[in-house]
């Protein structure tokens, strides 16, 4: 492959990333659309939790 041709499309193919950066920031703010989003780590404040389970018992071992 040509060096000419290569650079090219190295440099083209850094310059979309960059933009993909600039459209879809992740961080400082809301979440990234689907594709390229992650689920928040923890729930938004006031959603519905689980009930919470009564600890279980040990079993125990008959002489």
């Amino acid at each position: 492959m040509n060096d000419r041709v290569f650079f090219s499309l190295c440099a083209l193919i850094a310059i979309g990333l960059i933009a993909l950066a600039l459209v879809w920031p992740q961080g400082l703010g809301a979440r990234a659309p689907e594709p390229f989003g992650r689920p928040p780590a923890q729930p938004p404040p006031g959603a519905a939790r689980a009930p919470a389970q009564a600890p279980a018992t040990p079993a125990t071992l008959a002489p």
